[in-house]
């Protein structure tokens, strides 16, 4: 098995992921202060599984998050 190359920029957006998660993970414990860590990383892990069904059943919100990606790509295009 090779081994890729992993770009700067997969990297950072791998960081940004990862400080997301942890900042979502602590708003759980906000909603139930009585969950353990380990209880709301799954939870957050079950929210995180079940989100693409949940687009699909809210047009509104997955018409968002197309505008959020043309958002990123249009950014992108003016940075090269």
């Amino acid at each position: 098995m090779t081994k890729q190359k992993i770009s700067s920029k997969v990297v950072r957006a791998r960081t940004l992921l990862i400080y997301e998660l942890e900042e979502f993970i602590g708003y759980i414990r906000t909603i139930d202060p009585e969950l353990e860590p380990d209880q709301a990383i799954v939870l957050a892990a079950f929210i995180l599984d079940g989100l693409p069904q949940l687009f699909q059943e809210s047009p509104a919100l997955l018409d968002r998050m197309k505008e959020i990606a043309k958002s990123v790509k249009l950014k992108r295009g003016t940075r090269n």
